[in-house]
């Protein structure tokens, strides 16, 4: 988490900056009432993720439903990565890396008591499958 933390998006590697974009108009197209989905999906289409979209949107909906605080986004084009979206970024850099017990740990942290290992799991998962679609966009750009 702390390597991503107070960094500047800009500064991050490719996927990191993209997917801080993402969580932040995530939160910002559900607080204002549009789809997230759709505020989403011309950003993950040009970056050929378009395959990685509902497990991103499941996930930060399982957040917004039983994350265990408040956690604070910033808003797009804010400057600093947030704490929220260092735990987040650190997850999906473990989820990269092939560690999905550290995925698991990190959404353990994340969400509330009640029905936290099933959603936990499923928060890990959605991290795993968004990281797979990251890793597999290249190779079918390539073809």
């Amino acid at each position: 988490m702390y390597r991503f933390l107070d960094r500047l998006p800009p500064n991050l590697d490719e996927h990191f900056h993209f997917l801080t974009g993402a969580m932040r108009q995530w939160t910002a197209a559900a607080r204002a009432g549009r789809c997230p989905c759709a505020a989403l999906a011309p950003g993950f289409g040009w970056r050929g993720v378009m395959a990685a979209l509902p497990d991103f949107t499941k996930l930060m909906a399982l957040l917004d439903a039983h994350a265990l605080r408040w956690l604070h986004f910033g808003m797009p084009g804010a400057k600093h990565v947030t704490d929220a979206e260092a735990t987040m970024l650190a997850m999906f850099a473990a989820a990269l890396d092939g560690d999905g017990t550290a995925a698991r740990r990190i959404a353990a942290t994340l969400v509330a008591d009640s029905g936290a290992p099933r959603i936990a799991e499923d928060l890990a998962t959605a991290a795993e499958w968004v990281a797979l679609r990251f890793v597999q966009a290249p190779l079918a750009q390539r073809d």
